[in-house]
């Protein structure tokens, strides 16, 4: 049997809350076959309107819940706690609207907007938040003001371009003081955003990556416009060919926008990691290229198919494992000190991680180093070349240690005594 939902006592609005819930009783069943579109139209946005002003009863009786400390009856700890667990409600969720409680009660033109059912729950949050924003000290009057224009606006905008208007508010209602508040108040916000940047990023393995990211809103609006054009039906088609565009979820079609952005980049403007160019480095034999079936090996330590590696190749170019993408001299001698980039490409073929025994530091990341000091007569030679971490980079020129070479080309410290 149903639990009885409706009040008990003698309170008005106890009283008509008994008297609306017996009338849902009766339309639980009433079927809807029989409206016109005209009238179905007109009486959802009536229930909609209801429920903006049943929702501000709710939130009045909330705030009242508050002042009579309906909490101690059952020995919770507040009213949002006590009001989640009487009626299986998320508590964050509960908390909020208890908030939304008070603001209402500061402002008086909010709730009665909300409960003639001029402006839903989500709006009311929206302008109460904006208005508790405002700075302390100005006039009287300019708050009034912004709640009078907060509450007229809501009858044009919903909750999110509410949130802009708000963002600049007091621009609208005192722009002698306002534009100068709100350029400081967005530079504050652009600060705070580059401040949280953050990437991470990897596999899952199972041959993805896989992370989350929050860039600047100037920056991530970039990066979805180039998305939207790389996945719209028009580029796909001149890419791919006629037909290839299908109709996909939203978040697939800018996966694979992402992925081709990824591949277009221009490595060239890319700063140097470790010496060379930022670029993931493909190894594959001949055969594998030519047609074979062996997967190519990332210089990152990854593997990818020999179908991928051979679009990559076709797509991207192929870096020679001996010599250089314009077929650069690999051993320069004595003609130069530093290791250029085709050397760096071609030693971190051979020597993928740190030479260090038991240091797994990418070798992208490392420092070439010249076994026989160029100051002693040592050449910059792949020879006469090895990867170091930074750490064991600085150790090796450390007099404090001692270095050990093995025949497998890689080397231990052990401190001198």
């Amino acid at each position: 049997m149903a639990k009885d939902l409706r009040p008990g006592g003698d309170h008005p609005v106890s009283r008509a809350v008994a008297r609306l819930h017996a009338e849902l009783d009766d339309l639980n069943e009433a079927p809807l076959f029989a409206l016109t579109a005209e009238e179905n139209a007109a009486t959802l946005t009536a229930v909609t309107a209801l429920a903006a002003r049943v929702a501000e009863l709710e939130l009045r009786l909330a705030a009242q819940a508050e002042g009579n400390d309906v909490a101690a009856t059952t020995g919770a700890t507040s009213t949002a706690s006590w009001w989640a667990h009487a009626t299986r409600q998320d508590r964050r969720a509960a908390a909020g609207r208890v908030r939304l409680a008070d603001a209402l009660g500061r402002f008086p033109s909010v709730r009665a907007a909300l409960a003639a059912g001029g402006m839903n729950a989500e709006q009311a949050r929206v302008i109460t938040t904006a208005l508790d924003a405002l700075p302390e000290g100005l006039e009287p009057d300019l708050y009034s003001k912004a709640e009078r224009h907060l509450v007229a606006e809501a009858a044009h905008h919903d909750p999110s371009a509410l949130r802009v208007i708000g963002k600049h508010l007091l621009t609208v209602i005192a722009p002698e003081i306002g534009e100068a508040h709100d350029a400081r108040a967005l530079e504050r916000e652009e600060q705070a955003a580059a401040a949280r940047a953050f990437l991470t990023i990897c596999p899952d393995g199972r041959g993805s990556m896989v992370g989350k990211f929050s860039v600047p809103e100037a920056q991530g609006q970039m990066l979805h416009k180039a998305l939207l054009a790389l996945s719209a039906p028009k580029h796909v088609t001149a890419t791919d060919g006629a037909g290839a565009y299908e109709r996909r979820p939203s978040p697939e079609r800018l996966g694979s926008a992402l992925v081709e952005l990824i591949e277009r980049f221009p490595v060239d403007r890319l700063p140097d990691l470790g010496g060379t160019n930022a670029t993931v480095v493909v190894t594959m034999d001949l055969d594998t290229l030519l047609g074979g079936l062996r997967h190519a090996s990332l210089d990152t330590g990854g593997v990818i198919s020999a179908a991928h590696a051979r679009r990559i190749a076709c797509e991207a170019g192929i870096i020679p494992a001996v010599l250089g993408t314009h077929g650069e001299v690999l051993d320069l001698g004595r003609t130069t000190r530093l290791f250029t980039k085709a050397q760096r490409t071609a030693l971190n073929q051979s020597q993928p991680t740190c030479t260090t025994v038991g240091c797994d530091w990418p070798a992208y990341l490392c420092h070439a180093h010249h076994d026989t000091p160029w100051h002693s007569g040592g050449p910059t030679d792949l020879a006469n070349a090895r990867n170091l971490c930074p750490h064991h980079h600085a150790r090796i020129h450390d007099p404090t240690y001692a270095t050990e070479r093995h025949p497998d080309g890689q080397v231990t410290f052990h401190r001198r005594t």
